[in-house]
C-alpha cells in the first residue's frame, strides 16, 4: 500500500494523452501540486477528438479491451469506469474480409468462432479451443506478474517466479512459429495473430506472448464506449479535474533546466516554471534529444537509431451522407501477400500496393457520432514510419485505397464523402513530435520488452521521470495507463525515501 505524501510538491506532467491524465490524476490523489502541459488545444493525444459538420470522430485508438487496466484505474478513487461512461459489447465483434465477395464476422460467442474454425480446417474449433487456453493462460500470468512490475536491471528478471513464468509465456519464441504448431490456413492463422500489428510489431518479429491478445479478443470481448474514446479522455481528466489537477493547454514544452543533476525549470511557449518533479509522457525521444542538453540524456540518439521504429499510420476520416450496408463497427481487410507487407512494415521500408487494412465504422453502435441519415468511416492503414509524406502522393494514395474498400465492401460511397481528412507521418511529428513520424513509438520485439525499453525514470536527472508508450508496458491504451500507474509509485517511493 503506498502511502499518501500530502506535501505539495510541485509536478509538472508533460503531455495529456493517457498516461498523463492518468498519473496526473493519481499524482493529485497522493497530495502532490499537479500541472499538466499540453502542446494541443485539446486533450486525450493520439486519443484527440476531432469535430466537423456534426461527425465526431476518435483521431487514434478505436478498441476498448483490456478493461481491467481501466478498473483498476478508476478503483483507486472509488470509482468505476461506468460512473462517468456507458460501455456496450460488440456482437459481432468485428467482420474480417480476404477479398471480394469473401468475409466472416468474428462473434462474441467463442462457440460460434470454434464453429466458424472448422470451416478454415480439419479439427479447427479443437485447434482454436486449444490456442485461447493457453493464450488465456499467457495473459493471466502477464497481467498478475509482468505488466505491473517495472523492470530496472538485470536483477528484476532473475527472480524464480518470474523465470518460470517467463518460459510459460514463450517469450523466446517468435508469434508466427508459434502460430503455426496450431494452424495450418492462412485465414485461421491471421485472424488469431493480426492483434501484434496494432502494438507496432509483426508475427516474425515478436514473442509468441502476444499471442494472448486473441484471448482478450475472444473470451473478453470488445467493448466500445459511447460517444468513442473521448468520452474516456473526459472521464480520465475530470478524476484529475476532482483531484485538483491544473491543464494549460496550447502550452509546449521547448526546454528542461538542469542545474546540478536536478531539473529545475521547464520553459514553454507560455511561460517558464518551476518544478519539484517532471513526468514527460509525450514523445521519449524528444524528450531526451530536444528538451535536454546532452549530458543529461539517458539515451542518446546513437540508442535511437538502433531501434525498430513502430509504424505510423495513414488515416483517413470520413463523414459520409449515406448509410453504408456491408461493414460492421469494426473490419479487417488481410492482404494476400501477409509476409510482404510485413515486410514492407519493418525491414524495406516502402508504401505497400495491397496493404492490409482497417476500416472502422462507429456509427454502425452510436448515432450520436452523426448527423441524422449519416455514417462515419474511419480507414487506418498501418505503413513504415519515416517514409515522405507529402499531401499529393496522400490523395492519390487515397484513391487507391478507397477503390479497394469499395471492392471488398461491394458498395460505393466515395460519391457521398461530405467530411474528409486524410494524415499520415508529419501529422504525428507536427502534433505529437513522433520520432521518425511513428504512431506507435517502439516496436515490440523480444529485445524491446520489459527492462529493453526505455526506463520511467532518468539515469542523469535525478526528478525527471518518464510514461507512456515508449516504457514498459509498452502500445496500446491499457497499457499506457499501467505505464502512468508504475511512475506514478516510482515518484511516490523516491520521494518517501527522500531521493528527490
Amino acid at each position: 500500500m503506498i502511502m499518501k505524501v500530502n506535501n505539495g510538491r510541485k509536478v509538472f506532467v508533460i503531455g495529456a494523452g493517457f498516461s498523463g491524465l492518468s498519473s496526473a490524476a493519481l499524482l493529485a490523489k497522493e497530495g502532490f501540486d499537479v500541472t499538466i502541459l499540453e502542446k494541443n488545444d485539446r486533450p486525450g493525444g493520439r486519443a484527440m477528438v476531432w469535430k466537423e459538420k456534426g461527425y465526431s470522430f476518435d483521431m487514434g485508438p478505436s478498441w476498448y479491451m483490456m478493461i481491467e487496466a481501466f478498473e483498476k484505474l478508476f478503483e483507486q478513487f472509488g470509482k468505476k469506469p461506468e460512473d462517468y461512461y456507458e460501455t456496450i459489447r460488440l456482437d459481432p465483434s468485428y467482420r474480417v474480409f480476404f477479398g471480394e465477395n469473401e468475409s466472416y464476422d468474428i462473434m462474441d460467442d467463442v462457440n460460434k468462432n470454434i464453429d466458424l474454425f472448422d470451416t478454415f480446417e480439419e479439427n479447427g474449433g479443437e485447434k482454436l479451443k486449444r490456442f485461447l487456453a493457453r493464450s488465456q493462460k499467457m495473459y493471466d500470468i502477464a497481467f498478475e506478474n509482468f505488466l505491473y512490475r517495472d523492470y530496472w536491471n538485470v536483477r528484476d528478471l532473475l527472480d524464480r517466479t518470474l523465470i518460470v513464468d517467463g518460459m510459460k509465456l514463450k517469450i523466446f519464441t517468435k508469434l508466427n512459429k508459434y502460430v503455426d504448431k496450431f494452424f495450418d490456413t492462412q485465414k485461421a492463422k491471421k485472424i488469431v495473430s493480426y492483434h501484434v500489428a496494432f502494438v507496432g510489431a509483426s508475427p516474425p518479429t515478436s514473442p509468441a506472448v502476444y499471442s494472448m491478445l486473441a484471448h482478450v479478443d475472444m473470451n473478453l470481448g470488445i467493448w466500445y464506449p459511447k460517444g468513442g474514446f473521448g468520452a474516456i479522455v473526459d472521464a480520465i481528466m475530470k478524476l484529475g479535474l476532482e483531484e485538483g489537477v491544473q491543464i494549460k493547454f496550447n502550452t509546449e514544452v521547448t526546454d528542461i533546466i538542469v542545474e546540478d543533476d536536478n531539473a529545475k525549470k521547464i520553459i514553454t511557449n507560455n511561460g517558464k516554471f518551476d518544478a519539484d518533479i517532471i513526468l514527460n509522457t509525450g514523445d521519449y525521444h524528444h524528450g531526451e534529444i530536444k528538451l535536454l542538453d546532452k549530458k543529461y540524456r539517458t539515451y542518446d540518439e546513437k540508442y535511437w537509431k538502433k531501434k525498430m521504429i513502430a509504424p505510423s499510420s495513414y488515416l483517413v476520416y470520413l463523414g459520409l451522407n449515406k448509410k453504408l450496408n456491408n461493414f460492421l463497427h469494426h473490419n479487417f481487410y488481410f492482404n494476400s501477400d501477409w509476409d510482404k507487407y510485413f515486410n514492407q512494415l519493418f525491414e524495406n521500408p516502402e508504401w505497400p500496393e495491397d496493404p492490409s487494412i482497417y476500416i472502422t465504422v462507429p456509427s454502425q453502435s452510436d448515432p450520436s457520432l452523426i448527423p441524422p441519415g449519416g455514417e462515419l468511416m474511419t480507414i487506418l492503414v498501418l505503413v513504415s514510419p519515416d517514409l515522405e509524406d507529402e499531401e499529393s502522393f496522400r490523395e492519390e494514395y487515397f484513391d487507391k485505397i478507397i477503390e479497394k474498400v469499395e471492392t471488398i465492401a461491394g458498395e460505393s460511397f466515395k460519391d457521398s464523402i461530405v467530411v474528409k481528412r486524410i494524415v499520415a507521418h508529419e501529422h504525428f511529428k507536427d502534433t505529437f513530435n513522433a520520432y521518425k513520424g511513428t504512431a506507435l513509438s517502439l516496436a515490440h520485439t523480444l529485445r524491446q520488452t520489459a527492462i529493453f525499453r526505455p526506463k520511467h525514470k532518468s539515469e542523469k536527472v535525478n526528478n525527471l521521470y518518464y510514461a507512456g508508450m515508449y516504457s514498459h508496458p509498452g502500445v496500446g491504451v491499457p497499457v499506457s495507463i499501467i505505464s502512468a500507474q508504475l511512475a506514478y509509485e516510482k515518484i511516490v517511493e523516491d520521494v518517501k525515501n527522500k531521493l528527490v
